[in-house]
């Protein structure tokens, strides 16, 4: 199950919802969501709840181990925490990545959230990591650890929650009527996000980049495309999953920030899957170091890890390695010449370095990378501009501009500065602008519904 399945969204969240607030006791909440959230992940994958409690059962077994061992035996908490991550990082291949595993019996014909399971996989050894730091103590309520481990929140696409980021939250929460607002307008323009702009991008992405017919602006927006649908779809699914936090009452930490010219490259990858890039540079020492050549080295460490993270692959470790060196190079000198540029420069520097490095991501292979390069400069091109291309563009191009104040932070801030000071105005003016959010948030709902009623029905 996921977060775009009609089931889920009139089905399980709501139930799940409204039993929560029939007992204002967290361990009553935790119980509810506990159980909601092994049917979320088990839904028609029954055995995914012996992998639930194999794993949360060898964390928190481990997790009690390496906070007695930690201070009376180094090196024995050392390799505990290294024997979970090793459980970890299985857990991760085996259900995340089967297609390493696709000719040999640990084959499965349906894998369990492709994505999800290495966010899940990450939560596990993240707890049992920061309690060997000695950033957490060790769980003794199993029944806690499984509300953060199992809770279907934090289950499809991040944020990376570390346990000492809501250990408080789940032994004392509350659910009040901002959260709820909040928590249900969040989640609903997040599955706007995923079902509506993200497949707009879909259709042009995949016109753009057919091989068969190769156009110079295809290359240009079909890989524009590509970023866009992606940073839809997972964008959409952090604000789904940190909106039914809120419901749930929960506050999790941010998983994408604003892209800001000023932070340059380095603050593009920061900005994208934030959570993610945190724990990985907390695991090699690159956040914590103040010597530029560590920090360079860290960052293309940790750009190879995260790119065999989201895939185990030699173009995803090569795009990985090469967005940490140019990090690295940003690090060590290239900031100091770039941060004089205009602003403007900045952008385009950062949409050039953006195509050029995560656009390997597209290709499985280096001559399929290298066709697209060429088809850049329309050298290989059949002719500039497809007719599907074209049609594609056109049939979308409110959703396009809309997509563009979205993803533009000067523009989405002029845009909703303007609607706050209108607001401020008189009791009439903050009326009709609430009104319009609201008539916005329900429309995009309803598209949303009608669309995932549209491609379950086909």
């Amino acid at each position: 199950m996921t977060y775009t399945d009609l089931i889920f969204l009139f089905g399980l969240f709501p139930v799940s919802a409204v039993l929560s607030l029939l007992d204002r006791s967290p361990e009553y909440k935790n119980m509810i969501l506990i159980i909601t959230s092994l049917l979320f992940f088990s839904w028609g994958r029954p055995f995914a709840v012996c992998l639930i409690f194999l794993s949360l059962f060898a964390d928190w077994g481990i997790g009690l181990a390496v906070g007695s061992l930690r201070d009376k035996n180094r090196l024995a908490a050392i390799a505990l925490t290294a024997a979970d991550g090793i459980i970890a990082l299985a857990i991760m291949l085996i259900f995340g990545h089967n297609y390493l595993f696709s000719e040999t019996k640990l084959a499965l014909d349906a894998v369990l959230l492709p994505v999800g399971m290495g966010y899940y996989a990450l939560r596990g050894g993240s707890y049992v990591y920061d309690v060997y730091k000695g950033k957490i103590r060790a769980e003794k309520n199993v029944f806690c650890l499984m509300t953060y481990e199992v809770s279907f929140h934090l289950m499809c696409a991040g944020p990376v929650v570390r346990y000492g980021d809501i250990e408080g939250q789940i032994r004392r929460r509350e659910v009040n009527t901002d959260k709820l607002n909040a928590g249900l307008n969040r989640m609903i323009w997040g599955l706007g996000k995923i079902t509506v702009l993200s497949e707009a991008f879909a259709k042009i992405h995949a016109a753009g980049m057919n091989g068969n017919e190769i156009t110079t602006l295809g290359c240009w927006l079909g890989m524009l495309a590509f970023f866009a649908q992606y940073y839809f779809m997972f964008t959409g699914l952090c604000d789904m999953s940190r909106g039914l936090s809120l419901v749930g009452g929960f506050v999790l930490p941010e998983n994408y920030r604003d892209i800001e010219p000023d932070e340059l490259f380095t603050g593009l990858v920061k900005s994208y899957n934030t959570t993610v890039i945190g724990f990985f540079a907390d695991l090699t020492g690159t956040s914590e170091s103040r010597s530029k050549l560590r920090t360079a080295i860290g960052a293309v460490i940790c750009g190879g890890l995260v790119g065999l993270w989201y895939q185990v692959s030699v173009s995803a470790l090569l795009v990985g390695l090469a967005a940490g060196l140019l990090v690295a190079l940003e690090q060590l000198f290239l900031k100091d010449i770039l941060a004089k540029l205009p602003t403007v420069v900045k952008y385009i520097y950062l949409v050039a370095a953006a195509l050029l490095i995560f656009g390997g991501a597209e290709f499985r292979s280096f001559s399929g990378y290298h066709r697209w390069l060429l088809g850049l400069a329309g050298i290989g091109t059949k002719y500039t501009l497809s007719v599907a291309v074209k049609e594609n563009v056109l049939q979308n191009i409110t959703l396009i501009i809309i997509a563009f104040c979205v993803i533009c932070t000067p523009v989405r801030r002029m845009i909703t500065g303007g609607a706050d000071r209108l607001s401020a105005k008189s009791r009439r003016h903050y009326g009709a602008v609430r009104a319009a959010k609201t008539i916005g948030t329900a429309a995009v709902f309803i598209v949303s519904v009608l669309t995932l009623a549209a491609a379950a029905s086909v």
